[in-house]
């Protein structure tokens, strides 16, 4: 048996539960205003490998969204919004592929849905007030 050491202080280890756990709770806020709004939530955190799409839903057009959800806690990243960057971008697009495909494989069709890629920005400007921008389709 080999024992492995990977020193990561526990301020790191701290801080990644804790951003992990933010995102979590960013997630729940930008569902929850979905479903608001008259969206119907399809699936939460679809993975294709390590990567993912936050949310993927359907708006009461019948509009299919894959939309990333970005929270910031401190300003000095900048706004949410701008960490969704072409790189990014490609990896939502070929997420998105990938879950069509296996739709398709699974009977469930979506041929005739319009598809759009958005963003939930969300930024937690006091202990109980946020700013939330959703941009429905960035490819416009």
């Amino acid at each position: 048996m080999h024992k492995m050491n990977l020193n990561i202080d526990d301020k790191t280890m701290n801080s990644k539960f804790l951003n992990k756990a933010k995102g979590d709770e960013g997630e729940a806020v930008a569902a929850e205003f979905l479903e608001k709004i008259g969206y119907r939530i399809i699936k939460k955190n679809f993975k294709k490998g390590r990567r993912e799409i936050d949310i993927i839903a359907e708006n009461e057009n019948g509009n299919l969204n894959f939309i990333e959800v970005k929270t910031r806690f401190k300003s000095r990243f900048g706004k949410p919004y701008e960490a969704v960057n072409k790189r990014k971008l490609s990896t939502i697009i070929d997420v998105s592929n990938f879950f069509l495909m296996q739709s398709s494989a699974s009977n469930i069709k979506y041929d005739n849905k319009t598809i759009y890629y958005g963003v939930i920005s969300i930024e937690y400007i006091e202990r109980c007030s946020i700013k939330l921008i959703f941009f429905e389709n960035i490819l416009e």
